[in-house]
């Protein structure tokens, strides 16, 4: 029986072997770097179609504004648990970071509720629907050319009198137009953070999520979002998409003008979330047929007698 050779590779059990080489983590996973075969040679959405959807956007948005702070605080609450509602990573800190979402939101909607009883849906101010303030009762002060140190001290004491009066009703004012503190704080909090939701976070979030991709003004321009890969839409990409728009303005509106030359038509917020805009104007089945080449025809007299 042969002896094994001294020269061998140790087993990697062994004391001296070398422990197999670890695959990084951090490089390029060609995987995720994949193109829907059915995306191919479907229309993309004209200039004209993307603008006409986002003008019709932007005026619901703007009348969503009208709306109390509580309702804005219960989408809120809702897109923030939309977030979290899709698995899209197997990351244990991502695990952790969807139920934190789920829990803000679900405790945004409960305070936003309460806040919401006994409060009109509109904000009173927005029609003018609510009572008119009366004018602070101030009293007027009279000072004559030759009046005396008493008069001018009794005028001066009114005047004092007169701005803390002004002072209390702006302080009133500014809270009653302001809402609630706790609303206050959410609003502060989020300019601090530099993450704005607002009406337009909300709406571009849960409408292009939950519609598959479409918005109202997407919907009437026959227009819809849709991943490179030809995944699902999640809340998550819309509100990725969404911050794409803010990237967008601070590039001076270049990042919009993007379609213009874009072989794809992206603009800004498509390169970012990994999206196309797509066009539904001819079926949702709509296929650009692109010219092939023939088959190469067989030689003369190869083919049957």
């Amino acid at each position: 029986m042969a002896e094994p050779s001294a020269a061998s590779s140790p087993t990697p059990d062994a004391p001296g072997a070398k422990k197999p080489a670890r695959r990084r983590a951090r490089i390029v996973d060609p995987g995720l770097l994949q193109l829907d075969p059915q995306l191919l040679n479907t229309p993309l959405a004209a200039w004209w179609q993307r603008a006409g959807g986002m003008a019709i956007d932007l005026v619901l948005v703007g009348a969503l504004s009208l709306l109390a702070n509580p309702v804005l605080g219960l989408l809120t609450g809702a897109t923030l648990a939309a977030l979290g509602s899709r698995r899209v990573s197997d990351a244990k800190f991502w695990l952790a970071f969807r139920w934190l979402l789920i829990g803000l939101g679900a405790s945004v909607m409960v305070l936003s509720g309460f806040l919401l009883i006994g409060r009109p849906l509109v904000k009173t101010g927005a029609f003018n629907l609510g009572q008119t303030n009366e004018a602070p009762a101030i009293e007027p002060v009279f000072v004559s050319v030759g009046a005396t140190n008493s008069e001018l001290r009794r005028a001066v004491t009114q005047l004092e009198k007169n701005l803390e009066v002004l002072q209390q009703d702006n302080t009133r004012l500014r809270e009653s137009s302001r809402g609630s503190s706790w609303m206050n704080f959410a609003a502060d909090s989020s300019r601090t953070m530099g993450l704005t939701f607002g009406w337009a976070g909300v709406y571009f979030t849960l409408f292009t999520s939950w519609l598959g991709g479409r918005t109202p003004g997407k919907f009437l321009f026959r227009t819809r979002v849709v991943r490179l890969d030809g995944r699902p839409l999640t809340a998550m990409d819309a509100f990725t998409r969404n911050g794409g728009y803010a990237a967008g303005l601070a590039t001076g509106s270049i990042g919009f003008l993007r379609i213009l030359w874009d072989p794809n038509n992206q603009a800004i917020q498509d390169k970012i979330a990994g999206t196309v805009v797509t066009s539904t104007l001819g079926g949702e089945s709509a296929r650009v047929s692109l010219p092939t080449e023939p088959a190469p025809t067989a030689a003369s007299g190869s083919g049957p007698a």
